[in-house]
């Protein structure tokens, strides 16, 4: 298994202009080499159709040939007026989320004039898209075609997700309920469940010797070890057991409902599998599985998962904490892990140490209810946690009073388990949402 990397967009770029009407075609296939210059310093996957787009015949062998890339989204550079016709043919071809980039310079090429005439073509036919109206290059429009290339990407990647659903909902969480349909309708995400049983047998059956071996290696990675051993190899068991579960069944991601049995059993295998780039929550949180797989490719790093657990009216501050199985990679230094019995059952094994984040940080929520999918999410400031309590605390403070955000959270319907990562993600989760039709609330400005 590898780590978790941060999104890279699969961009298709495509230069457009309007033949015969002295518009200034001529400067298309240049303006085009400009735009791939002004790409080569973005964190994109360029596609970039070879031709010209002078008639809706090159439009639609375009969008032909674009699909075959399977790109994320298009950036359509319109370097004169363009009839919207090349646009509509475009899609035909490969229907994908399109960025108008009308190249504003020259007058006379009137390639804004076409942008508010297209896009009401796009809306009409209940097409995603943006429009810029700049030259290049401009940092305004790569800035909102960052955005809008990392929200296709994330749609894609929800799309190609496997996810396991071991042992469905946590019984004492009715607000941990999924809608099977409306996942696969919304977000294409295949689930593949699975009876808790398979983990405890695929556990059973692990040699004790590569049992014994796993666990030697992973106390050398950690700076504190107070579990027993017996606590120690029964955890690296069930981390073995869930790594053939995803191999077995070629998962992206897996929920693992660990209560009221398991508990700090599998808080091991909840850390490991995320530091190796699959997706993993406890308690049978389906859509926090999906949105830590999401936050771990906008970050490159694997995902926070913690509660509500403190208000701190004094700097405005919230503290978020789990149980304790956070990855390894989120931890300031590996000599500040301590494994440890879990706070809650006194037994078994946690991985607690403070969360650094220092700069800003995304908190997002994903839950299901009254016929829909519901996304909420809020930004704030990383400042320095303490071990307050046990667990991999994470604490925020934010611009909002601490108790109005709490009550948007109860008024919107969002639910407590909030999974995050360094950076300002707003904008690419609201493009989420409006991409796949689903509830976005954000809250904080």
């Amino acid at each position: 298994m590898t780590g978790p990397g941060a999104i890279k967009p699969r961009v298709g770029v495509v230069a457009l202009a309007y033949p015969g009407f002295f518009l200034g075609e001529e400067m298309c296939a240049p303006k085009r080499e400009e735009m791939l210059r002004a790409l080569r310093g973005e964190a994109f996957d360029v596609r970039a159709y070879e031709g010209l787009v002078l008639d809706e015949k090159s439009a639609r062998q375009a969008g032909a040939k674009l699909a075959e890339e399977r790109v994320d989204c298009i950036l359509a550079v319109l370097t004169t007026f363009v009839p919207d016709y090349f646009i509509t043919e475009l899609l035909a071809g490969c229907d994908a989320p399109i960025f108008l980039w009308a190249v504003e310079r020259e007058v006379r090429c009137l390639s804004l004039v076409c942008g508010p005439m297209t896009t009401a073509t796009l809306y009409n036919l209940g097409k995603h898209y943006r429009l810029a109206g700049a030259n290049i290059p401009d940092a305004d429009a790569l800035a909102e075609l960052r955005v809008f290339a990392r929200g296709c990407s994330l749609r894609n990647a929800l799309r190609s997700m496997r996810v396991g659903y071991v042992g469905g909902k946590c019984p004492i969480m009715f607000s941990m309920a999924i809608d099977e349909y409306a996942l696969q309708e919304k977000f294409g995400t295949a689930l593949v469940n699975l009876p808790i049983e398979e983990l405890y047998d695929a556990a059973k059956v692990v040699p004790e010797k590569e049992a014994q071996d796993r666990w030697s290696g992973i106390q050398r990675q950690v700076g504190k070890v107070c579990v027993s051993e017996a606590d120690g190899l029964l955890s690296t068991r069930y981390l073995l057991a869930a790594e053939r579960l995803v191999e077995q069944y070629g998962l992206n991601a897996i929920s693992i409902n660990c209560f009221p049995h398991l508990k700090a059993k599998v808080c091991l295998a909840v850390s490991c599998l995320n530091d190796a780039g699959v997706a993993a929550a406890c308690e049978g949180d389906l859509h926090s599985t999906l949105l830590m797989q999401l936050v771990s490719r906008l970050t490159g790093q694997p995902a926070f998962n913690g509660d509500f657990l403190r208000l701190y009216s004094s700097d405005n501050s919230i503290l978020f904490s789990h149980c304790g199985a956070g990855a390894f990679g989120l931890a300031g230094c590996s000599k500040e892990i301590c494994l440890n019995a879990s706070p809650e059952t006194q037994n078994g094994l946690a991985v607690f140490y403070a969360t650094p984040s220092a700069g800003g940080v995304t908190l997002c929520n994903l839950i299901y209810g009254r016929g829909t999918l519901r996304l909420a999410a809020m930004r704030g400031e990383g400042i320095q946690a303490d071990m307050e309590y046990e667990g991999t605390p994470l604490r925020v403070r934010f611009k909002e009073d601490v108790r109005t955000i709490v009550q948007r959270v109860a008024q919107r319907g969002a639910g407590h388990h909030w999974n995050g990562g360094a950076g300002d993600w707003m904008k690419e989760l609201a493009l989420l949402c409006e991409l796949t039709g689903i509830q976005f609330n954000a809250l904080t400005e």
